[in-house]
């Protein structure tokens, strides 16, 4: 998370090439692969593309099949699975010449009407992001908070760093950009031993899947908390799931993610 500023402003502007394929450059990150939040925030904006403007996407599923690599741009095959009256249904797969590195679902929904209710609780005691150091991580501005060691869990305050304009189908894909910061620290957050930066250098930390529900519209240029708790490790593998919050504590998404988390000692 030492990372400095990156322009992200091209994040979105997608080239097509061909029907219903995109290509999606990266910015240069310092760990030397594609953040996966980019891939997946470029492939829900790749489906979007194909989709009725009056259906918002509710959900996604992917699955990360190989690190991106920074020196190529990434190729977004849409499938056209369902056009619907009510629901709408696209497939991703994003592609460089080592082969797919991610496949996405996702399903868009025309607005009905019905009741609305909440029942995830904003954290009354969670800091303010002001009040907390800044980080930038993934060129995203990124204030964590301080948790003890149990439960595990992760707060941590974010914000897109580019103004994203009134449509709510490019905050969607920003918040999606957003949602694979965090799952990796309630992860960690479920080892047995408290990690400190140096057992991190250490640790290789893979995203394996994601999943996000989006229950209301979201402001991704504005402060966004990310509240998700560890489930626990089982040998290399770990969950983490949780609601993300606006900051009047309006429930805006719930995110889920399994994460690798393999120590590279043990493997020689």
């Amino acid at each position: 998370m030492s990372q400095s500023p990156l322009d992200l402003s091209g994040v979105f502007e997608l080239e097509a090439h061909g029907p219903d394929t995109f290509l999606g450059e990266s910015p240069a990150y310092s760990w030397g692969r594609i953040y996966g939040g980019l891939v997946i925030a470029q492939a829900l904006w790749a489906a979007t593309q194909t989709v009725q403007p009056e259906h918002s996407v509710h959900s996604l599923h992917a699955y990360f099949i190989l690190g991106g690599d920074l020196a190529e741009p990434v190729r977004y095959e849409v499938d056209r699975v369902r056009n619907g009256r009510s629901f709408t249904t696209r497939r991703v797969i994003a592609r460089q010449s080592a082969g797919a590195i991610l496949t996405l679902g996702c399903s868009f929904q025309a607005a009905e009407d019905g009741p609305e209710t909440q029942s995830f609780d904003f954290p009354a005691d969670v800091p303010a992001p002001e009040s907390l150091e800044q980080q930038w991580d993934g060129g995203v501005d990124r204030r964590d908070a301080k948790l003890p060691k149990s439960p595990p869990r992760s707060w941590t305050w974010a914000r897109y760093p580019d103004p994203l304009g009134d449509d709510p189908r490019l905050h969607a894909c920003a918040l999606a950009y957003l949602s694979d910061l965090n799952p990796m620290s309630a992860v960690g957050a479920c080892h047995p031993q408290e990690l400190t930066e140096k057992d991190w250098e250490w640790l290789m930390g893979v995203s394996l899947d994601h999943a996000m529900w989006f229950q209301r519209p979201v402001r991704a240029d504005d402060w966004v908390l990310m509240d998700l708790q560890g489930h626990g490790l089982i040998r290399t593998r770990g969950l983490a799931t949780g609601p993300a919050f606006m900051p009047d504590g309006t429930h805006v998404a719930t995110i889920a993610q399994e994460c690798l988390l393999r120590d590279r000692r043990k493997r020689g």
